[in-house]
């Protein structure tokens, strides 16, 4: 069994100028969720029972990485994880 991580991201609008008046706005990444699975999709379909509004397809989907990929590609997510 493998461990997977799923990585949702989440948009911060004051309405300020800080932000942009609503055009810029901050994006934060965080661990919605682990799961552990055999196949990446067996994971997703764990993650989406947990979960039944996530995508993994698309501009703004949510992303799902091993725990190999997070210590390479995010090692500050997988220490809050």
């Amino acid at each position: 069994m493998t461990t997977y991580y799923v990585l949702a991201e989440k948009r911060i609008n004051s309405n300020t100028a800080e932000h942009g008046y609503g055009d810029y706005p901050e994006r934060v990444t965080y661990v919605l969720t682990k799961v552990e699975a055999d196949t990446l999709r067996k994971a997703q379909g764990a993650a989406r029972r947990q979960y039944k509004y996530l995508c993994f397809s698309g501009i703004c989907a949510n992303r799902i990485y091993t725990e190999i990929e997070m210590a390479k590609y995010h090692p500050s997510l997988l220490a809050t994880a």
